[in-house]
């Protein structure tokens, strides 16, 4: 019965990857004639919020545009997209910022000053505006210019990385006639979505009217250089491996480092390209400092073993040795942290720091998303701690939910917060937890600490991140355990020796603007 069992899952794996079959080819307009791309989560939906949910990451800048891109290099400049430029006013607090005036989405909709207002409201009031602390609001002078108006002037660019390049703009009008844009997206990007199956499949085909074409101060990501994209949910990396080995799947980010060895010097070495990466996002662990005392803290980070922790996260996961990861550009060797409780796993210290602590064995409210992921992360605490007496719950809840009850009101109702962290650099990754600014004088962990804030202003003040200052915001986390770093995500991707180059953004690849051919 088993091996029957086998041979029917068998067959029925290979109709399915047989139906998607596909070589591609260059077409006469320059274009790759279709690419298949699996992706380990599904897109959920079709709105332009929330860029970080999930799979969006890989799909939605296709679709939808920011105002302005960073570099994707070490220069950290800023860069023209939908807006075309900007000039600082009342010494830095403001900011007139013009927008491109041929900018149509695929109804053929104008967008303007209004339509970038009514996004940035959107985003506001549906809890989506994750790290817009220097922003205040946006105020419309005519169809192409606007005020931006920060709370203060911004300290650096880095800064100002999500509301400047992970708020997305659509027309208010298309988000009225197709209904949210749940299901029918209209945006302003090179691709349009021609198919969605949540669960299952997302298939954009190339924007041939798009209105980015002919501006060559565009960045290279906005190029459409694929006739038919196509993203399959492939929820499991195994799955995965077995369309790149059939020819289904043409590009997967997130093959284990265990699997690579075929696509690298194996059978399928001349078929595809192999490139390890450490991607720019990290997970991270950070007690409540209103809730969780020092000598807590450090009995709970003595507990967790970062090792055990990634291999129930899976095998795109490795343990971190800093608070950052090599993808940023102003990463440095020197910023390693071992012989820390970060590498050093001591349960013989963790018990006589919980002693030193006044433990009463009250619940610790451990809060993170309803990612699988992240599932799996706080249930591989949840059990380390437990080792060594600290009794824990865990609280998953959606991504606006978590964005809530993480904020200062709700400081009771959670001890620990489990999440992934990224941002345009190292030092600016860390503004959620280290500038005591985010929240009115405290840090996203509700940390009131004046001498971490002088630290990090050092340290994101100098435009070379130069590492002497780096590190000692660093040392003053090691030495009051204000955050654990968990993991930083790190697999193979695997794509079609077709493409020549492939482009990034903070460290995602963009295989919709690759380059094909010789």
């Amino acid at each position: 019965m088993k091996k029957l069992l086998a041979v029917v899952l068998a067959m029925s794996l290979l109709l399915v990857f047989a139906s998607t079959a596909f070589a591609g080819e260059m077409l006469d307009n320059g274009r790759y004639s279709k690419l298949v791309v699996a992706i380990d989560s599904d897109p959920q939906d079709l709105e332009g919020d929330d860029v970080n949910l999930g799979s969006r990451y890989y799909w939605i800048y296709g679709v939808y545009e920011p105002l302005f891109d960073f570099a994707d290099d070490s220069s950290g400049a800023l860069l023209p997209c939908l807006a075309k430029s900007y000039e600082e006013v009342n010494g830095g607090q403001d900011w007139l910022v013009t927008l491109n005036d041929d900018i149509y989405d695929w109804d053929g909709n104008n967008i303007t000053s209004s339509d970038v207002k009514y996004c940035f409201d959107w985003i506001v009031e549906r809890g989506q505006a994750i790290r817009f602390d220097f922003f205040d609001s946006i105020e419309p002078i005519d169809d192409y210019t606007f005020y931006i108006h920060w709370t203060q002037v911004p300290p650096a660019i880095a800064e100002l990385e999500f509301p400047l390049s992970r708020t997305l703009i659509w027309s208010e009008k298309a988000y009225n006639d197709h209904n949210g844009m749940t299901q029918e997206a209209c945006g302003t990007g090179c691709y349009k979505i021609t198919s969605f199956t949540p669960g299952s499949t997302l298939i954009m085909e190339a924007n041939d009217d798009y209105w980015g074409k002919d501006h060559e101060e565009l960045s290279a990501r906005h190029t459409a250089t694929v006739q038919t994209y196509e993203l399959d949910v492939i929820n499991e990396a195994s799955t995965a491996v077995i369309g790149l080995e059939k020819g289904t799947v043409d590009v997967c980010a997130y093959v284990p480092l265990n699997m690579l060895d075929e696509f690298q010097t194996g059978a399928y070495a001349d078929q595809y390209t192999v490139e390890i990466i450490t991607q720019g996002d990290y997970w991270l662990a950070a007690p409540n400092a209103q809730t969780v005392n020092e000598d807590l803290r450090k009995a709970i980070f003595y507990a967790i073993d970062n090792n055990v922790m990634c291999q129930f996260m899976g095998g795109a996961f490795s343990p971190a040795t800093t608070i950052g990861t090599e993808a940023f550009s102003d990463y440095d060797e020197s910023l390693e942290m071992t012989g820390t409780f970060i590498t050093d796993y001591d349960l013989e210290k963790s018990k006589e720091y919980l002693a030193a602590s006044g433990y009463d064995g009250r619940e610790l409210v451990i809060i993170t998303t309803n990612r699988e992921v992240a599932s799996k992360a706080v249930q591989a605490m949840q059990i380390l701690l437990q080792q060594v007496g600290i009794n824990t719950k865990i609280n998953a809840v959606t991504a606006d939910v978590y964005n809530t009850l993480t904020s200062p009101a709700h400081s009771d109702e959670w001890d620990i917060m489990v999440q992934d962290l990224g941002g345009p650099n190292m030092v600016g990754s860390w503004h959620l937890i280290f500038d005591n600014e985010v929240n009115n004088g405290i840090t996203f962990s509700l940390i009131e600490d004046a001498e971490l804030q002088e630290l990090y202003e050092a340290a994101v003040a100098d435009a070379t991140h130069d590492a002497e200052h780096m590190r000692a915001a660093l040392d003053h986390n090691i030495e009051h355990a204000y955050i654990y770093p968990i993991a930083k995500i790190s697999t193979g991707l695997v794509y079609t020796k077709d493409i020549k180059q492939m482009f990034y953004r903070e460290g995602y690849y963009t295989p919709g603007a690759a380059t094909f051919g010789e």
